[in-house]
């Protein structure tokens, strides 16, 4: 996505006293939030005493203006978290931050309501934005106006009534990562545990009226020589090692950093734990007196390595966990707005993220996933295990392209036929599904019967007792989807089994057996290959003057083998998986001569799942798949019709059905990236749809008038729909010893 253009607007000496006068006049309600929108929303954290909607308005003194807009010192109007326990000039770190959260490309718009005072009024905000985007962010911009999404509109500082304008005298703000990681003097800690001395700001690029513009992290070196020059997603930042500290010390209310994870070196490695002096030799003491272990053991230093065994020690410690280091994602936000009058009462706070071109050029969820994953990969140092540069020169690469041409390379990077794997095994699942007859009645004196015949391949191995085969071939074809590639599949599978007759309507049986499947997936992309086994118990039941109720329930062992072409390379995987499988039929039939005809229904489940895997043999473009499980419900309505064909010297029957049929599977996100590196959330769309189901079939007995002890039997079943169509045939042949 590209982010909107957005005017500057300059600021003339006319204006600044426009703003000055009186005649503008606003406050922000106390609880001012009417709405959010767009891809993030306002997290009310419980934790923190934050009751929803998450912001509230303090304005102790209406109509102030102060000289200072740096910091906020004796202001007391603020935007804050909505805490009733606390005002504007709470303790750093008592919980005062708005806390949004950014899940998508677009930004989000929050809606302030507003009143009528008398005067203008400053408002410090206290903010902090969390990356949830999916891609690393190498700018804002921050926007006041009316109206969200398409509807926004910047304010004209020309029109007196659309005066809700950012402080004029806000010259440079704090947009910094939280104090525990960099710089002194923070609520967390008196040194940050990257950078003891200097704080991470992201630069402010522009600072006018209604817009503020921010830009990359440069000024300081050791964050931009461990994770560059961008804010990091949720997905690409490292673990750390945190250490219980409650029981040393009554004060500490959270965890303490003691390490983290550096992918490029594949070490665990210290920071900064305090200024050297008592407070740093009381923490090393505390650590090591949870291990077991001396002080001199840690061989503690900044930015140094953790031994092997502390890290192990460590890590089989109940005081100690690993988690992701969040502060990494997060940046405060800090700033000014002066509020006056504001026509409807309604002003629009609008937070866009900025992300570097190869991003931001994307259309889909899925480029955009991708594209923040190689973004992250060639420009994130910390991540660099010896592929940077290759994933540079592609990005360069991609951009030298013309647009549609950059979207079709940049897809073939990530895995963007994931859905296959579920499409194959639905194929596979659903055979069993098919072998079991809907039907299988006939009309006794005394209403409906089971009918043996109907069994495909059915043949008299006891008392009660009838054994059956059947066998299937199939071809489906998927159409491209807005994350996926479409897709051609064909599969063969065979299953066999036992039935038990308990009495004239109920039976009961067993089946087992194998298949296997290839998906070649649209413009040579690659292929996926299937082998299933399959066992299943079904059971039959005859009602009514013409009713039936078939079920089934089988499990699936699966196998799965991949290619994928790939910056000319083919990465191939391997994997297992398993499928669950459920289904229930019913129909009617009413009896008219020789055609017996009536509705018929079935509801069907799979539920998939399938094993994580790591490619081999592409390289650098090698990807680590993360497991994937999905459902599938198919819910299928119609008619269905037998005709036995007259005059023939055999039991003839023609038999053929119509049925709406509607599928619907869940959206996935599966965690995907390149081996040995930290993985992205990519989408994958369910398998959604609507067809028509065409069944035709032909029974003939090969024994005689009467059907004889064989039977022979072809069938079709086809799909028609706008994203997907399936063409089954199978051939049967029963013997009744």
């Amino acid at each position: 996505m590209t982010s909107r253009p957005l005017a500057k607007l300059a600021l003339t000496p006319g204006l600044i006293a426009l703003m000055s006068t009186t005649a503008l006049a606003g406050a922000f309600d106390p609880s001012p939030v009417a709405g959010t929108a767009g891809d993030g929303y306002i997290f009310a954290d419980p934790a923190e005493g934050v009751i929803t909607p998450g912001v509230q308005a303090i304005t102790l003194e209406p109509g102030a203006e102060y000289p200072n807009t740096s910091n906020p010192s004796g202001i007391q109007n603020c935007l804050m978290a909505a805490n009733p326990d606390i005002q504007c000039d709470a303790d750093p770190g008592s919980g005062k931050r708005i806390k949004s959260r950014l899940t998508g490309p677009s930004g989000m718009d929050v809606r302030l309501t507003t009143q009528s005072t008398g005067d203008v009024t400053e408002y410090y905000t206290y903010g902090k934005t969390s990356n949830l985007s999916g891609a690393r962010i190498i700018g804002f911009q921050l926007e006041l106006g009316t109206g969200i999404g398409e509807d926004f509109s910047a304010f004209a500082t020309t029109d007196p009534t659309n005066a809700a304008l950012f402080d004029t005298e806000f010259t440079g703000g704090n947009f910094n990562l939280p104090d525990g990681l960099f710089g002194d003097g923070g609520q967390e800690g008196d040194t940050g545990f990257f950078d003891g001395t200097s704080k991470a700001f992201m630069s402010t690029d522009a600072l006018e009226a209604t817009l503020i513009e921010l830009g990359a992290i440069t000024n300081n070196a050791t964050y931009t020589a461990l994770f560059g020059s961008g804010l990091l997603d949720n997905t690409q930042i490292p673990d750390g090692l945190f250490f219980d500290m409650s029981s040393y010390d009554p004060d500490a209310d959270e965890p303490a950093l003691i390490a983290w994870h550096n992918v490029s070196t594949g070490t665990w490695t210290y920071g900064t734990l305090g200024l050297p002096g008592a407070e740093l030799d009381e923490k090393l003491a505390d650590i090591a007196d949870s291990l077991g272990v001396d002080v001199a053991d840690l061989s503690y230093t900044a930015d140094a390595a953790v031994p092997d065994e502390i890290v192990a020690a460590m890590q089989s410690n109940g005081l100690y966990s690993v988690d992701i280091i969040e502060d990494l994602r997060n940046l405060n936000l800090n700033f000014v707005i002066e509020l006056g009058d504001v026509a409807g009462g309604e002003v629009t706070l609008r937070l866009v993220p900025v992300f570097a071109d190869i991003v931001a050029e994307t259309v889909t969820p899925y480029q955009f996933s991708v594209a923040g994953m190689l973004d992250a990969a060639a420009e994130v140092p910390y991540l660099d295990i010896g592929n940077a540069g290759t994933y540079q020169t592609a990005v360069n690469d991609l951009l030298a392209l013309d647009e549609s041409e950059q979207l079709a390379q940049l897809e073939t990077i990530g895995y963007s036929f994931l859905g296959s794997y579920g499409s194959l095994a639905y194929d596979l699942g659903r055979v069993p599904v098919l072998a079991l007859p809907e039907g299988g009645i006939r009309f006794g004196e005394a209403g409906a019967v089971l009918s043996t015949k109907d069994l495909p391949n059915g043949w008299s191995i006891g008392d009660n007792t009838r054994g059956f085969v059947s066998a299937l071939g199939s071809s489906s074809s998927y159409d491209r989807t807005t994350n996926g590639a479409g897709y051609d599949t064909s599969s063969f599978s065979a299953v066999g089994g036992v039935e038990w007759q308990l009495d004239p309507t109920t039976a009961f049986g067993v089946m087992v057996g194998g298949g296997s499947g290839t998906a070649d997936i649209d413009d040579g992309l690659g292929s996926v290959e299937v082998e299933a086994l399959t066992v299943a118990v079904f059971g039959r039941k005859a009602f009514g003057e013409g009713g039936s109720l078939n079920m089934i329930l089988g499990f699936q062992d699966l196998g799965f083998d991949s290619t994928r072409e790939v910056m000319g390379a083919t990465a191939t995987g391997e994997t297992d998986g398993s499928q669950v499988f459920a289904a229930l039929k019913a129909q009617y039939l009413f009896r008219n001569g020789a055609f017996s005809y009536g509705p018929r229904g079935s509801l069907e489940l799979y539920s998939q799942s399938v094993d994580g895997f790591e490619e081999t043999g592409a390289g650098a473009w090698n990807l680590s798949v993360g497991d994937q499980s999905g459902t599938l419900s198919i819910a299928s309505l119609g008619v269905v019709g037998e005709y036995a064909v007259p005059g023939t010297s055999s039991d003839t029957r023609l038999t053929g059905g119509l049925s709406f049929t509607t599928a619907s599977g869940g959206d996935q996100l599966i965690q995907t990236g390149f081996v040995g590196l930290p993985s992205a959330n990519l989408p994958v769309d369910g398998f959604s749809d609507q067809w028509v189901d065409l069944d035709l079939g032909l029974s003939v007995g090969l024994g005689g008038s009467s059907g004889g002890n064989s039977r022979l039997r072809a069938g079709y079943h086809g799909a028609f729909g706008d994203g997907y169509e399936s063409h089954a045939a199978h051939v049967s042949l029963s013997i009744a010893f």
